[in-house]
């Protein structure tokens, strides 16, 4: 019986516990390289993903996330890593995940076969029209992700789909397929290990481009955080003094006044502008500061 490539054995697994701990570790190592490699070839996919994304988040729509399992903690980690580290506003984004919050301790695998769930997490998620949908599935066949797609499609929300398998309910559904053409797993079914690599790559990647995109990453830097913390204040001191040349002080004292928001604080600096003018002037740009450096 032919396996679906996530459930496969990988032949060279056999025997490996035998094997001394460095080298069993410089396997595993060398299997979640191999998946990371398998990403490269999804790169135009992931482009095409990422502008559905870019279009959505420029537009003011609302970006959410499907998952059961291993996929949905990846997911996840996605929708709950973007605000933070791009500005992404919060109150736009969700998760829909198999059991909910309370099936995040246990991961019990029965929340993933319920379709309805799916269906219902999508309704019950305000996304629509103009939003856009990242459903997350290693198989490609998980009932509850699937599902939500497929409400999500009705709704005219845009899809993207990441799977490791190919020809799979989730490729053909997804208005943007990303396959992750990601080897067996070291241990067969596992899909934690290189598959859910391949899949925060794949997500690190879309975000990431889509920051750039929207002015949200600058010069190396996230200029889009909102420093509310002792590490992000002085992580955001460190940015002003970079694009502006000005004094330690200065950055301190300019981040302060634009309540800790780098891009308000980086154009008061460059242009000796007061924080509601330096503000007003970046919503005319669309919060890009890019024109001004």
């Amino acid at each position: 019986m032919t396996l679906p490539t996530t459930e496969d054995r990988d032949p060279q697994s056999i025997g490996l516990s035998a094997k001394p701990d460095e080298e069993v570790l410089a396997f595993i190592l060398q299997r979640q390289i191999a998946a990371l490699e398998a990403t490269r070839e999804a790169i135009p996919q992931i482009t095409n993903a990422a502008a559905s994304l870019h279009k959505a988040a420029a537009s003011g729509g609302k970006i959410g996330y499907a998952g059961a399992g291993s996929a949905g903690l990846t997911a996840l980690t996605d929708c709950l890593e973007l605000p933070g580290t791009f500005g992404f506003p919060a109150d736009r984004m969700c998760i829909l995940y198999a059991g909910g919050a309370k099936n995040l301790m246990s991961l019990a695998g029965v929340h993933e076969d319920d379709a309805q769930a799916g269906q219902k997490d999508f309704h019950e998620s305000g996304l629509g029209a103009g939003d856009v949908l990242i459903a997350v599935s290693a198989s490609g066949t998980t009932p509850y992700t699937l599902s939500a797609v497929q409400t999500a499609n009705q709704a005219g929300t845009e899809t993207i789909g990441i799977a490791n398998n190919a020809d799979t309910p989730l490729m053909r559904e997804s208005r943007h397929a990303v396959l992750l053409k990601t080897p067996p797993e070291v241990i067969a079914g596992s899909t934690r290990l290189g598959a859910a690599s391949a899949q925060k790559a794949a997500l690190n990647m879309m975000s990431t481009l889509v920051a750039l995109r929207l002015g949200h990453a600058v010069r190396g830097h996230m200029v889009n955080l909102f420093a509310d913390n002792e590490k992000l204040r002085l992580r955001a001191q460190r940015i002003l003094q970079d694009l502006t040349n000005c004094s330690p002080d200065d950055a301190a004292n300019a981040l302060e006044r634009a309540d800790g928001r780098v891009k308000t604080a980086a154009l008061m600096l460059l242009k000796n502008l007061d924080y509601e003018t330096a503000d007003r002037t970046l919503m005319l740009h669309d919060g890009n500061l890019r024109p001004f450096l």
